[in-house]
């Protein structure tokens, strides 16, 4: 090894070991950091148009734009959560009282008086143990939910301040990404030591996913849950808050989607004899709320990213698991950014 040679490989050890200190040292703002990416990347065309038609200072235009993004984005979650938490304790409550007065053991009573349940419990099963199970799997769920939404609530009261800290770092962060982002993107685009024409390929594609995934995941999940929780509101639905909330986390995960929580509530109100309000949920549910899905998604997601619908639903849930809810959003970029390396060195390498 002659004298460049190892002079080069110092300077990249020292590169790495540089890296890696800078990363130990973000890591602590890492979620504020990335959430901060997300709104600022989800609202930059936004910007852009306020940038070009407005002839201001480009700091006053970020501020301006920031605050616009604070006050759209922060008292709306804080509203839902406050509901959320009140209607899950509501809905653990209701669901105790339902079955502490017997009324789950005489509907279930009901059902098994019907001819037909009655020659498939003969041959099949005996229902005691599925009215016990039945009864323990009711309040088991009730109140996890209502001990997720406590427990939630004691974490932001114990961690009010750190909380507090992190939303003011992630919009003095958005703040920097409308101001600087440009620059930031083009540093990062000029230091990349890759080919020329492997960059541009690769920064195309993750800029492209990035906003498919921001704009099409995010979109379509808001309108899902908007439409569910007016549909659940409409039939009289109990805690229809609560499960507008649970519609937008179920829409998040592919396949299963937001019929995990319209088809329960339709099973629920068949089980309580409301049977025309079950039916219209069951329409609304599969002809529109979860019609919106199968159309949206992939034309803005799957169109976009050139993913199989398949390979986007187990990378999505893969990325629940290693990322948590950042996976989201992380996980079709990662599949995304593979796909393209490969075909760079299947052109390269070959």
């Amino acid at each position: 090894m002659n004298r460049d040679q190892l002079i080069s490989l110092f300077f990249i050890l020292l590169l790495v070991f540089v890296l890696y200190q800078v990363s130990l040292i973000f890591l602590p703002f890492v979620q504020a950091m990335f959430w901060a990416a997300i709104l600022s990347f989800g609202s930059y065309p936004l910007y852009k148009k306020l940038k070009h038609s407005w002839k201001a200072n480009d700091t006053v235009k970020a501020v301006v734009m920031t605050v616009f993004i604070f006050f759209i984005v922060v008292p709306p979650v804080v509203l839902v959560i406050i509901n959320v938490t009140g209607q899950a304790l509501d809905l653990y409550q209701a669901v105790s009282d339902y079955i502490r007065e017997g009324r789950l053991e005489s509907l279930i009573d009901q059902i098994r008086a019907l001819p037909l349940i009655q020659r498939i419990e003969a041959n099949v099963f005996q229902w005691e143990p599925l009215k016990e199970n039945m009864t323990a799997s009711l309040l088991g769920a009730s109140k996890a939910s209502a001990n997720f939404a406590i427990s939630q609530v004691g974490v932001f009261t114990k961690n009010l301040f750190l909380i507090s800290l992190n939303v003011v770092l992630m919009f003095f962060l958005v703040f920097v990404f409308f101001k600087d982002g440009e620059a930031i993107y083009n540093f990062v685009y000029a230091i990349a030591p890759i080919e020329e024409d492997a960059k541009k390929s690769i920064f195309a594609k993750i800029n492209d996913t990035f906003s498919a995934v921001i704009r099409g995941q995010l979109l379509t999940s808001l309108v899902q849950s908007v439409i569910a929780g007016i549909a659940f509101w409409l039939l009289g639905i109990p805690a229809s808050i609560f499960f507008a909330g649970a519609t937008f986390l179920a829409t998040l995960v592919p396949v299963v989607g937001a019929s995990a929580i319209w088809l329960s509530l339709t099973v629920y109100l068949i089980t309580i004899q409301a049977y025309v309000k079950a039916a219209i949920l069951a329409a609304v549910g599969l002809f529109i709320i979860s019609l919106i899905d199968n159309i949206m998604k992939p034309a803005l997601i799957g169109e976009k990213t050139k993913l199989p619908y398949v390979l986007l639903f187990f990378g999505i849930l893969g990325g629940l698991k290693v990322y948590g809810l950042m996976g989201i959003f992380l996980a079709p970029v990662m599949l995304t950014l593979f796909f393209v390396l490969a075909k760079i060195f299947q052109e390269k390498y070959s």
